[in-house]
C-alpha cells in the first residue's frame, strides 16, 4: 500500500499565492460591472448552488437569441434589497 502523495510546499504556496490574485482580480473586475450584471450573475450562481430553489425558464427564439429566466421564492435579506 502506497502512501498518498503530498504536495511539495512550494507548489502548495504557489497555488495558495495564485489563488488570492485571482480572488482580487474577480474582486475588482466584479465591481467595475453595472448591478444588474452583478445580479444576474449572483442569480446564476445560485441557481448552480442550490437548484432546489430555483425555476430555470430557457427560451431560444430562431434568431438564435437565448433568454434565460430565473425565479425564486427564498426572500432575499434586508441588506440585499434595492
Amino acid at each position: 500500500m502506497s502512501l498518498p502523495e503530498e504536495r511539495p510546499p512550494l507548489a502548495s504556496f504557489i497555488h495558495e499565492e495564485m489563488s488570492q490574485g485571482i480572488s482580487n482580480n474577480l474582486s475588482q473586475l466584479l465591481d467595475l460591472l453595472p448591478s444588474v450584471a452583478r445580479l444576474r450573475l449572483v442569480a446564476f450562481l445560485h441557481l448552480v448552488e442550490q437548484p432546489d430553489t430555483m425555476k430555470a425558464t430557457l427560451e431560444v427564439q430562431p434568431s438564435g437569441l437565448l433568454r434565460l429566466t430565473l425565479d425564486t421564492t427564498v426572500a432575499p435579506c434586508p441588506s440585499q434589497r434595492n
